[in-house]
């Protein structure tokens, strides 16, 4: 059985938001009074002091089952007796009438007033109802699949089976989290989290995007080790986290910009400080680049000795962090071919090659988890490089000492003089083969041999290719020529 969509109601309160006359009003106040079994306004009241005076600012009335109330703490008291007078001239201009109201002081803030009235749900506006429908259903929907996902969860027994479940999760509530964030389209990342007094479809579309987060959230907690890292981050997550590292990014920044070390290495280091500092609702951070960045800061935090900062140890930090960016490789092997450049020759630049791969080859990295999980460990492409370098000067010298020998060879051959052409060289070799006089097979070998070891009154130097044309076109000329030699050799033998 296939399982049901995750956000269908999600989906039905999105398209009831885009289109409200698809609910009535009438539907919607039995439905919101189910969850409280009282109703109220409240009002927020802030006495300012100032220079010897006093004054106050109303805020807009909430509803009590608006979710800022969650967030309000208020207790009943007596009267701030500074503040007394002030109360009958507040109930005036609210509109209340005194026995019809119930004073509340804020238990963190005792310049901060509650002014609560009792009313109906169905005397509030229509948008205010609906606003209200929407963050108790998606509310409830919230409830309903945690513990759905919290059960189906639970019957799976392989782990690949959990993790791919989660990741479609994480997929259907990322998307649908991306559409809304394109719709609301917020000034700020804070605005995406304020509500205006209008209650009106951005409002409503700011709720349901602040509890599809808390799914993300709730799927982050309770399954962070089948969680896809590739998948973006939940803006609150990183504000949470945020809040454990500011204080280590501040003095992070502060020290490197203190220190001495160039501009491009301190840009390197400042890489994964600015994907934190900068963070917004807009760009893309995925959970691998937050937990990077992340540990990036705590670990240098930890690491780098703030006294006396030097290039070397930035460099030390970042290995150990395994920055793997191309950047800080190039700046690495950019130090590496200064260093081999004021070497005499390749014996030492190699000797020094050796030295680096067996440092490299013993220091450990962070490997778990890196900057760029796209490329290969800043430790696998160092030694790697290193290790190209060697085979590259190795070759090198032996290709420049097989020239040696090549030249210091060819400089000491002595090639012999012959009073024949190449035509008849090459036919006279011909008649050898034939008579048995050489045995050797391969004619590519007997053409070389006379190419390298015979000169001609015309060249000294006679192609291979020039042999085996003749070799195989024999003119009648040239076979003239070598009978006449052969009976002259002959006449030699004579006693």
């Amino acid at each position: 059985m296939k399982p049901k969509y995750i956000l269908e109601n999600y989906d039905r309160i999105l398209k009831e938001i885009k289109n409200p006359k698809i609910i009535f009003s009438n539907d919607l106040t039995p439905f919101v009074e189910n969850f409280t079994s009282e109703s109220f306004l409240i009002s927020q009241v802030d006495f300012i002091k100032q220079n010897g005076k006093t004054k106050y600012i109303i805020k807009k009335p909430i509803h009590n089952l608006h979710p800022k109330v969650t967030k309000l703490n208020f207790k009943e008291s007596e009267i701030v007796e500074e503040f007394e007078p002030f109360i009958p001239q507040i109930l005036d201009e609210l509109n209340i009438p005194e026995n019809q109201s119930s004073l509340r002081w804020c238990t963190k803030n005792e310049n901060t007033l509650y002014v609560l009235q009792e009313c109906e749900i169905e005397d509030l506006l229509q948008e205010k109802r609906f606003f209200l429908y929407c963050y108790h259903s998606l509310k409830n929907e919230n409830s309903k699949i945690k513990k759905i996902n919290k059960e189906r969860v639970f019957k799976f027994k392989i782990k690949e089976r959990i993790e791919q479940y989660i990741h479609r999760k994480q997929y259907a509530l990322e998307n649908l989290a991306h559409r809304l964030i394109k719709e609301i389209n917020p000034k700020n990342s804070s605005d995406l989290y304020q509500f205006s007094n209008n209650y009106d479809k951005i409002d409503c579309l700011k709720i349901t995007y602040i509890y599809l987060e808390k799914l993300l959230r709730f799927i982050e907690k309770e399954y962070r080790n089948y969680l896809n890292v590739n998948i973006q981050i939940p803006y609150r997550s990183t504000l949470v986290k945020d809040f454990e590292i500011t204080n280590k990014l501040k003095k992070v920044k502060s020290r490197l910009l203190e220190s001495n070390i160039n501009d491009q290495l301190l840009k390197l280091a400042y890489e994964p400080l600015l994907k934190i500092a900068t963070i917004n609702i807009q760009e893309k951070l995925t959970y691998y680049e937050f937990n990077y960045c992340s540990e990036f800061i705590i670990a240098l935090y930890k690491q780098i000795h703030f006294e006396n900062i030097s290039e070397e140890i930035i460099k030390e930090c970042l290995f150990d962090l395994n920055f793997n960016s191309t950047q800080f490789f190039d700046n690495l092997t950019d130090g590496i071919l200064m260093e081999l450049s004021v070497q005499e020759n390749n014996i030492q630049k190699i000797d020094i090659l050796y030295r680096l791969l067996k440092n490299y080859n013993q220091k450990q990295t962070r490997t778990f988890i890196k900057y760029n999980e796209n490329l290969p460990s800043i430790k696998e492409q160092i030694i790697s490089w290193i290790e190209e370098e060697i085979e590259y000067l190795s070759k090198k010298m032996k290709l420049d000492a097989n020239q040696f020998t090549n030249v210091c060879t060819n400089e000491a051959k002595i090639k012999f003089l012959t009073g024949l052409s190449v035509a008849q060289l090459s036919y006279f070799f011909a008649l050898l083969i034939e008579t048995g006089v050489i045995k050797h097979k391969n004619q590519a070998d007997i053409f070389r041999f006379i190419s390298e070891n015979f000169k001609t009154a015309n060249t000294d130097k006679i192609s291979t290719d020039s042999i085996k044309s003749k070799y195989y076109n024999i003119e009648t000329s040239t076979k003239n020529v070598i009978r006449e030699k052969i009976i002259e050799l002959l006449g030699l033998t004579k006693f």
